[in-house]
């Protein structure tokens, strides 16, 4: 079955089934409200600024009120502020987001929000400075902290008249992106490299190591379908970092289809290096490989249709890269990435011929390029002549 006709039918089936499901419930704020400060009346939420009111003094808001273009990876995380009349959070809760939960599940516990209570609006509040990081987090870390200093400095001011001297913003965020930029540079350089010569591979090698500890360890950033998701949801991030990403990766699959699969794929390049471990590798007959490679674009129509459905993109996080590199997950995302990694030692890239929802996609957007000949070393396993699909552009058998 063709390709895009496996996607279709998957988008029907899950939509419609899908579209039966239930909506989310709204948060009630006034509910969340009465349980983070017992005790205190407030009135009708005010229209400007939109916050409710105590005759104590106290102010809160939801912050995506205040500063709705505040967004992580994947839109804003509304959060409920409670401010006093000195200008210090009171109480602070997450009313919604749309987070990974694999990077944000310490990020909502009570432990770490209350590490923002009796801060001042004149506090930086600037990660890893007087706000606490978590790694593997950087980007919803950053958005939190972003959406607290700024809505509450509004607040203050229009409710208080207190006004704080604005700062820069938190210098990381910009770092991040550029380290994630030099890295596709060095990327980008090695793929014209490789291009000219086969003799060049140890250059990818180190890229493809570079990637495994900027991109997967370091930054926790690897390219996810997730962020396909939320572009067609409408909802991108504001982090500098979630828009080189996926900038640069966009831009690779136009000029080099899937050349972020054979360069820049932390989970791709753990694979293929453990898959020269002298280990006896599995021969498949290639029936069987054609169909199986088949199932990655079932998957991601499945996952997309189900995304699009309900407005979650969540609902389609099954990526082995997000759970090893947040170093989080459920037990059966866990089988999943042990899966994946034990049966690459027997069949080279396993997780990337027959699963990834990423190569399926930049498959599907790859240009047809018949230099690319294939040859026994070939790390994809593809036969000669291979489809322009299954080829993620490592220049080994580049033929000008």
């Amino acid at each position: 079955m063709h390709k895009r006709r496996i996607i279709l039918a998957a988008v029907v089936v899950i939509a419609l089934v899908a579209g039966a499901l239930p909506g989310r419930d709204r948060v009630d704020e006034r509910a969340t409200l009465a349980a983070a400060v017992p005790g205190v009346q407030f009135s009708e939420k005010q229209a400007s600024p939109p916050c409710y009111r105590a005759a104590t003094g106290e102010a809160a808001f939801n912050s995506f009120d205040i500063v709705p273009a505040v967004r992580g990876y994947a839109g804003p995380l509304k959060t409920l502020v409670v401010l006093g009349p000195d200008g210090r959070i009171r109480s602070l809760r997450l009313l919604e987001h749309r987070e990974t939960k694999n990077y944000v599940h310490y990020l909502e516990s009570p432990a770490y929000l209350g590490r923002y209570l009796g801060k001042s609006i004149a506090d930086p509040f600037i990660v890893d400075r007087d706000i606490d990081g978590i790694s593997r987090a950087t980007v919803s870390v950053e958005a939190l902290a972003r959406t607290v200093r700024e809505s509450s400095r509004i607040v203050a001011a229009d409710v208080y008249g207190m006004h704080v001297r604005g700062e820069a913003a938190s210098r990381r965020g910009w770092a991040s992106g550029a380290l994630y930029a030099a890295l596709f540079a060095a990327a980008a350089a090695g793929y014209v490299l490789t291009r000219r010569g086969p003799g060049r591979q140890r250059y990818r090698d180190g890229v493809l190591a570079a990637g495994i500890a900027v991109t997967g360890l370091l930054l926790s950033a690897p390219f996810s379908v997730l962020h396909v998701y939320n572009l067609l949801l409408l909802r991108p991030s504001s982090s500098v970092l979630w828009a080189v990403a996926t900038a640069s990766t966009l831009l690779s699959v136009a000029v080099a289809g899937r050349a972020y699969c054979g360069w820049l794929c932390p989970f791709g390049a753990l694979s293929e290096l453990l898959a020269r471990l002298p280990v006896r590798k599995w021969s498949l007959p290639p029936e069987q490989d054609r169909r199986g490679r088949e199932l990655k674009y079932l998957l991601l129509g499945t996952s997309a249709a189900l995304v699009l459905a309900t407005g979650r993109a969540d609902h389609g996080n099954f990526e082995t890269y997000v759970t090893l590199f947040a170093r989080h997950g459920t037990a059966p995302a866990w089988g999943l990435v042990v899966l994946s990694l034990a049966a690459g030692l027997r069949v080279p890239r396993f997780w990337c011929r027959y699963l990834c929802p990423v190569a399926a996609l930049t498959a599907l957007l790859s240009r047809r390029d018949a230099a690319y000949v294939s040859r026994p070393d070939c790390p994809m396993g593809n036969p000669p002549a291979p489809e322009t699909a299954e080829c993620i552009r490592c220049n080994r058998c580049y033929r000008r």
